[in-house]
């Protein structure tokens, strides 16, 4: 009886911590330094864009730092609830008949270049860093490469130089006629270029919006799925695209960091591919937009070696951890992607 009795009163001087998907707001407001601001931001990010899948998430909320966190983990909790396995967006992986879409990531070191090829129609989004003096690009040999020598439309996703560098080089090789800019305020020698190119030659150019999607054949449609230029740097301005065939989807991400993607978190749906952000940085580490990505395949563009140290291993461990596979431009070389829609084939060019 007696030993009840000093359970008892134990609990009530040191109380359970609290689960942090099923706190009140009172429950919360308990809690030292938290206050009915914080509180109700606890409730909303659970609600609006995902329930805590640990306590280290917390950091995510506004109002929360490191600090703060670190002082209230004696208190809470998340309690572990079984989330059945959704691998409804996989395809067969299987060798096909009939192609509709290729997908290259192309291995031009760490930068972005990702070919779109549906029939005898190329499309181009990002070309990677300038060549070195008076080589050309590497996205040029790259593109060779594949038995490319035509592009029928380019488009980037944000103007700094390891996405638009050799695009001035493909315009001029591939007697592109094309190019769709986000329209992102941003100086520098690189993109001046570039813009100097297009009105010196005459090429088609056109700023894009957020409404726009183009069928680059019957099968395979291209969207802009977000673009706001008003974001805190080019980064985050990035535009995102979403590539469809069938049941197959693919996102192409730019180098979107945390508070873009806390935005689009919401109304995110799973993919086939993920293209990975910003090379595979810490700084687009949010676990609940990966979680609800929950793709197949986990694409990281970067280079071999680079001083960067991109891709961040918490950054692949995150990815790993929804099951996805991971494929690397800095291991295997140009990735190739092909799918009819319904299944989906990956090789490599496995360059060392």
């Amino acid at each position: 009886m007696l030993l009840l009795l000093i359970c008892a009163i134990s609990s009530l001087l040191d109380p359970l911590p609290l689960d942090l998907n099923t706190a009140s707001e009172q429950e919360l407001m308990r809690l030292h330094g938290i206050g009915p601001a914080t509180a109700n931001a606890i409730i909303e990010y659970r609600e609006t864009i995902s329930l805590f899948a640990s306590v280290e998430e917390l950091v995510f909320v506004s109002g929360i730092g490191e600090t703060t966190l670190e002082r209230l983990l004696p208190f809470i909790s998340v309690v572990n609830r079984d989330v059945p396995a959704n691998s409804s967006n996989y395809l067969k992986e299987e060798l096909l008949t009939d192609t509709l879409l290729t997908v290259v990531f192309l291995d031009i070191g760490n930068g972005d270049a990702i070919l779109l090829k549906t029939g005898d129609t190329n499309w181009l989004i990002d070309g990677g860093n300038p060549g070195a003096g008076t080589m050309r690009a590497p996205v040029v040999q790259r593109l060779r490469e594949c038995g490319i020598d035509s592009i029928s439309v380019v488009l980037f996703t944000h103007p700094h130089a390891d996405h638009i560098g050799g695009l001035e080089d493909v315009l001029e090789v591939f007697n592109c006629n094309m190019l769709y800019d986000p329209g992102i305020d941003y100086a520098s020698p690189v993109y001046e270029s570039l813009l100097n190119y297009i009105f010196d030659s005459g090429c088609g150019y056109s700023i894009l919006t957020g409404e726009d999607k183009w069928m680059l054949s019957q099968d395979v449609s291209l969207e802009v799925v977000w673009l706001e230029r008003g974001a805190g740097s080019p980064n985050e301005a990035s535009a995102v695209f979403l590539v469809t065939c069938g049941d197959f989807t693919l996102l192409l991400t730019g180098d979107i960091e945390n508070d873009t993607i806390m935005q689009i978190t919401p109304n995110q749906t799973p993919v086939t591919v993920m293209k990975v952000p910003h090379h595979g940085s810490r700084s687009s580490l949010f676990p609940p937009w990966i979680r609800k990505t929950n793709p197949q395949f986990a694409v990281f563009c970067c280079g071999r070696n680079n001083p960067f140290g991109h891709p961040h291993r918490d950054v692949l461990e995150a990815w790993q951890s929804t099951g996805a596979s991971i494929l690397r431009t800095d291991r295997l070389g140009n990735i190739f992607l092909c799918t009819d829609g319904e299944s989906i084939t990956f090789s490599s060019s496995f360059f060392q």
